[in-house]
């Protein structure tokens, strides 16, 4: 079975967008797995990514699809987390979804998804805002 982290923030449009990606694939939904995956960036006590409205709706876009989803959260720094979650779940693949910064906005603050796709060492499916 091929695993696939969606890597999920809170933007509802971003999410969607991941989740058209990976429904255009030619995948066959019986055979993958998709775990939708959320990192809080503050203490995760008590929080819920399920009750996220992203999340949720890319869990019911993606059953309507036909494929199995899971629902997985952790807290802490993003990047890190998500790169654990990989080696965690054994992910085929990584899908992580771009915010529009500018390229001075990227050098000073940091992209999460550009520093998972240069990090990892799995094939990334880069969703952008364009």
């Amino acid at each position: 079975m091929t695993t696939i982290l969606l890597c999920a923030d809170t933007d509802v449009e971003r999410v969607a967008d991941q989740v058209e990606s990976l429904t255009t694939l030619p995948l066959d939904p019986d055979r993958v797995r998709v775990v939708v995956y959320h990192v809080f960036r503050a203490d995760g006590e008590g929080a819920d990514a399920g009750k996220l409205k992203s999340v949720a709706r890319a869990v019911e876009a993606l059953e309507a699809a036909g494929f199995e989803v899971a629902v997985e959260q952790s807290n802490g720094d993003a990047v890190r987390e998500i790169l654990d979650a990989a080696e965690a779940f054994d992910a085929d693949l990584l899908s992580l979804a771009g915010r529009r910064k500018s390229p001075a906005g990227k050098a000073l603050f940091g992209s999460v998804a550009q520093q998972v796709s240069l990090r990892s060492d799995r094939p990334v499916l880069f969703c952008s805002p364009d």
